[in-house]
């Protein structure tokens, strides 16, 4: 596994990417996130990374499209994706977070519904909390029935920012 720290323009805090030859495995917000123990990350800087190389080219594929992103010329990404933690419920709810369009958000009943399970809208969130691919797995398009901005395990200042690049909230 090898990882990288990004750093995000708009004041954003820092971003830890964690990728291996099958794909993107972690998106986190540097200070919620902690390196699983059995995770052996060999870090490295951006200026570091190799093309020729599988996981070092998904890190500079993320960090190009990232910056796409928050230059708001990127609607979509198209990172491999390693999804091999989480349980086939959170899986679940990270494949539907997916099909959020750009700039529109859900509420966590809509999405319970979209799973199939119409009561499961705490789980749901609880899924949502555990997205291991912020950003790219959309979980800050997803907000609470009565319109408020909802949870956001990096913060609700971020989500904010998230959602107002993507102009779908005030």
């Amino acid at each position: 596994m090898v990882g990288v720290q990004y750093t995000p323009p708009l004041s954003l805090p820092m971003l830890r990417l964690v990728a291996n030859q099958n794909g993107l495995i972690c998106l986190a917000w540097q200070p919620n996130w902690q390196q699983p123990s059995d995770w052996q990350v060999h870090w490295q800087s951006a200026s570091e990374l190799s093309s020729q190389d599988v996981a070092q080219h998904i890190l500079l594929q993320t960090i190009s499209q990232l910056n796409e992103y928050f230059a708001g010329q990127r609607q979509q990404f198209d990172v491999p994706l390693n999804l091999q933690v989480g349980t086939v419920f959170q899986q679940t709810v990270w494949q539907v977070l997916c099909d959020i369009p750009y700039g529109q958000t859900i509420s966590y009943a809509r999405l319970a519904q979209l799973i199939g399970k119409p009561t499961a809208y705490r789980a749901c969130a609880n899924a949502n909390g555990k997205n291991p691919i912020s950003i790219i797995i959309p979980c800050h398009r997803v907000i609470a029935s009565d319109g408020g901005i909802g949870g956001y395990t990096g913060g609700l200042d971020i989500k904010q920012k998230l959602l107002q690049i993507e102009c779908s909230f005030p």
